[in-house]
């Protein structure tokens, strides 16, 4: 029943995840979305969860390279190009709808507790990301999470307003607005401009 909300979000937005399209898009019965998820607000949950999942696959996807600043790009990257493939699901996940939907607090601190949702856990990803540009003299945040709750709002911000259309006067988004961004957001954490220059350089967008 999941991948068949999850087919019908994509295809036609959320408005079309109801009880009769998604059990009969799945080939069952309404007692069954009741009987596994008590109603379409549970299943719209695991709907978020399996978008966030899918999120963290694409991050955990990135090979760590010996640019660790290159590495958190390309996942700026990915993350743009999930949103884009994946319009509506994208908004659903970080939309205001599923603010208390399979979120969680985003932790400052090192240790996820085993009830740590896939949105949690996606954050986590990145963090780890930014452990490396700490460790590697890159940037001087104070930690790895810091840095990544800092990146998570810049990212997620930048394609935001991308798919809402308000970049629609640029030529390239991407090189005109997210990688100078990207630049001058790495210089002010101590990168040198010319090193996160030559970074962004290296992903293939």
């Amino acid at each position: 029943m999941v991948e068949a909300a999850l087919r019908l979000l994509g295809e036609y937005g959320p408005g079309a995840i109801k009880a009769r399209a998604v059990t009969a898009e799945a080939d069952l019965t309404t007692m069954a979305l009741y009987s596994a998820f008590g109603g379409i607000p549970g299943l719209m949950t695991a709907v978020v969860e399996e978008g966030f999942a899918r999120l963290d696959s694409r991050m955990r996807g990135i090979e760590p390279s010996d640019d660790s600043i290159a590495d958190l790009f390309s996942m700026a990257i990915e993350c743009r190009r999930f949103a884009i493939e994946n319009p509506h699901l994208y908004d659903l996940i970080f939309g205001p709808e599923s603010r208390d939907v399979a979120r969680g607090k985003l932790l400052a601190g090192d240790a996820l507790s085993t009830g740590t949702t896939a949105y949690q856990q996606s954050f986590a990803t990145l963090a780890k990301a930014c452990d490396r540009a700490v460790e590697a003299g890159r940037v001087r945040s104070s930690s790895g999470r810091h840095l990544a709750a800092q990146l998570w709002s810049l990212v997620h911000g930048y394609i935001s307003l991308e798919l809402s259309g308000h970049f629609a006067g640029f030529a390239d988004p991407v090189d005109e607005v997210l990688v100078p961004l990207t630049v001058s957001f790495m210089t002010g954490q101590g990168d040198d401009p010319d090193q996160s220059m030559s970074s962004t350089t290296k992903t293939k967008i």
